[in-house]
């Protein structure tokens, strides 16, 4: 099936598994939510004026959270799409967007190459991390051990301990002798979490053999 709804580019996606749905957002500041059964519109809101870039949705699926050009981090209420809060901490667009596990953090990425950890269900700024040198494009979760991955436009990626917050490892082409050379926009995990996968504007898919 082909769906067409937006004014402009888009830039993220993500399915609601409880409800069958999936979110479509981008340059155009709206939030389309189509049915996977039939992909009819079923709801549409406008979450911002400009670029929504980033979407993550809780792990109990009664939350989602859009990073914004704005600056913002909306959150929104899963069960009706009403706003539920704005979190309003980076000094630059917000372009990557996670939740912990097991729900107690939302993890914000943002131009301003800052890290920033919200805890739940306070909405409360814990942490104002300095992650990388550029903009952070994506932030990754190990599927079974308390860390998780950043990616950037620095070219790096690194690796942070899911409790504490502190770097744990830096792969790059500077510290490990392979690596991309241009921005890394997207990571991804095997399910087995022994291997991480980049991939970037250079054009490389690179595959990242975890140490036990």
């Amino acid at each position: 099936a082909r769906i067409s709804a937006h004014t402009k580019p888009i830039f993220n996606i993500q399915v609601v598994k409880s409800k069958n749905e999936l979110l479509t957002t981008g340059e155009d500041g709206a939030v389309a939510v189509w049915s996977l059964e039939d992909f009819s519109e079923i709801y549409r809101f406008q979450a911002a004026y400009d670029t929504v870039r980033a979407i993550a949705i809780s792990p109990d699926e009664t939350e989602i959270a859009f990073g914004c050009k704005d600056h913002l981090i909306k959150i929104y209420n899963l069960a009706d799409y009403s706003i539920k809060q704005n979190l309003d901490s980076h000094s630059l667009p917000v372009t990557s967007l996670t939740y912990h596990p097991t729900g107690k953090y939302l993890i914000s990425g943002s131009r301003d190459a800052q890290l920033k950890i919200w805890n739940l269900p306070t909405y409360e700024l814990l942490q104002t991390i300095p992650a990388h040198m550029f903009t952070v494009y994506d932030i990754a979760f190990h599927p079974t051990l308390p860390y998780f991955a950043t990616s950037s436009q620095d070219k790096s990626i690194k690796l942070w301990d899911a409790e504490n917050f502190k770097l744990y490892k830096i792969l790059s082409l500077e510290k490990a002798g392979i690596g991309h050379t241009h921005s890394i926009n997207k990571l991804m995990w095997s399910n087995d979490g022994k291997y991480l996968i980049s991939t970037g504007d250079d054009r490389q898919v690179m595959l990242w053999e975890m140490e036990d």
